[in-house]
Order: C-alpha cells, then structure tokens, then sequence
C-alpha cells in the first residue's frame, strides 16, 4: 500500500497572511502541536536572502536559522521537517549541507521561466545531502509538451518527490485527471507525488479527496495549512484533510 504523508505548510504559506511575524514562541508552538499531532512533514519557513536574523519571523538566510525552531529531537517522534527555498531569490551558497539533525527536506520552487535554472538548482540542493522536493509554480500554465520536458529532467534528477503546485487555484477536477495521469505515467514510480492547493474556487478538498481516491501505486503527500491560512484565498485546510485521511 502506497505511503501517504501529510504536510504542513502554515509558517510558510501562511506567512503571506502575516508577513511572516509569528513570533519565535508561537511558531515554536504551532510546530511542536503540529509534531505532536502526528503530521508528518512540517514545513517551518523560507530560506531567503534577507538581511540579518530576526527570531520572530520564519524567513532566514540560512538553514541553521531555521534549525532554532523545531522540537527537541527527542520530542520528534516521526515527523521530518523541511524549507522552501525559491531559486530566483536565494542564494545556496549560504545553504550548509544536511547534518542529520534538523531540516531534511528542501521543498524547490521557480517560475516557468526560469525553470531550467531551477532544475540545476534541485541537483546543487541534493548534492548537499538533503531530500528534494520539486515544485514548479503554477502547473496549470504549462503545455503538456513542457510538462513531459519537465518530468524528463526530474527523473534525471531523482529527487524524493515532485509537487503539482496549483498556484493561483484554477484547477477544475478535469485539469487534475489530466494532469495527474501525466505524472504518473511518466514520473519514475519511486518518486513521490504530492499535491499543493489553493482555495480560489473552494475545490481544495474536492480535489485532495479525489487525488487521494485514485490510490495510484507511488507514495504520495498532500499539503495543507492550519485553517487554511495561506495567501488569499488561502490553501486547503488541514484540518479537513487529516480527518479524511483519518477516516478513509
């Protein structure tokens, strides 16, 4: 039976609520709830080029930055933890590479046009020990033609997983079908498949429910946020998701 995780992404996407001022108790909180609820990936912020270090806002410079925030490792259980970072504004010298007790996931982000950038980008993060997600920014702007482009170079690449990021939440239940037999038809069957959801035309749960229902042979994951904070109109909840990954 496929491996099925479920992501939060609230200190990151939800920044764009809150410009990213959770406060370091808070957000230290809302990630040791969240731990203790059993998600399994907590996504705890941005990596970015900004000046200096402030606490109070998960947008950092570097990833040991980042490291501040999480749990004790012995309060972990069997979350992971991950990042986002954005190729066209940041700066992976400043990344060190995976020592095996913070961050393991970098979640990889670019624009359709600088995407090949962004595919050497996922390569230079994985040489560096880490577990890559690759998430190009609106899949629903891309031909099917620049699609399979984009699965050749992942497969090449091999990371740990490829998200379908519907960025501005236009994705209607036939564009997912379409788009979701792309992928897995010609995504090498050993890279997971994720699913990242706006809430535009409140279809978010409607179509993590379906994606989740066609039980494909690959391990799979869903994002979500906590209320589905995020940048309006926001992302899908995750309170809605965990209970019907819950119960189903």
């Amino acid at each position: 039976m496929a491996d099925i995780k479920l992501l939060d992404c609230t200190l990151r996407d939800g920044g764009y609520v809150n410009s990213w001022q959770w406060g370091f108790g808070s957000a230290r909180r809302i990630i040791q709830t969240l731990t203790r609820a059993g998600v399994d990936v907590v996504e705890v912020g941005f990596l970015r080029n900004v000046d200096g270090y402030d606490p109070d806002v998960t947008v950092c410079n570097t990833i040991e930055e980042l490291n501040l925030l999480l749990p004790d490792e012995s309060q972990r259980g069997h979350t992971m933890y991950s990042g986002m970072a954005m190729r066209s504004n940041y700066d992976i010298s400043k990344l060190s590479p995976d020592d095996g007790h913070g961050i393991e996931i970098i979640r990889i982000t670019a624009h359709d046009y600088d995407i090949k950038d962004g595919m050497d980008f996922a390569r230079r993060i994985k040489e560096l020990g880490y577990k890559v997600s690759i998430n190009p920014i609106n899949i629903m702007g891309y031909s099917d033609k620049d699609l399979l482009w984009i699965f050749e170079q992942v497969n090449e690449i091999h990371p740990w997983q490829f998200s379908i990021v519907d960025t501005f939440g236009s994705m209607r239940r036939r564009d997912l079908e379409r788009i979701v037999s792309l992928v897995d038809h010609n995504l090498a069957p050993d890279i997971r498949l994720a699913l990242h959801l706006h809430e535009n035309m409140a279809l978010s749960f409607c179509l993590a429910q379906e994606f989740l229902d066609k039980h494909l042979r690959r391990d799979l994951a869903v994002d979500g946020s906590l209320m589905g904070m995020g940048r309006i109109p926001g992302n899908l909840p995750i309170e809605l998701i965990a209970d019907y990954m819950n119960e189903y």
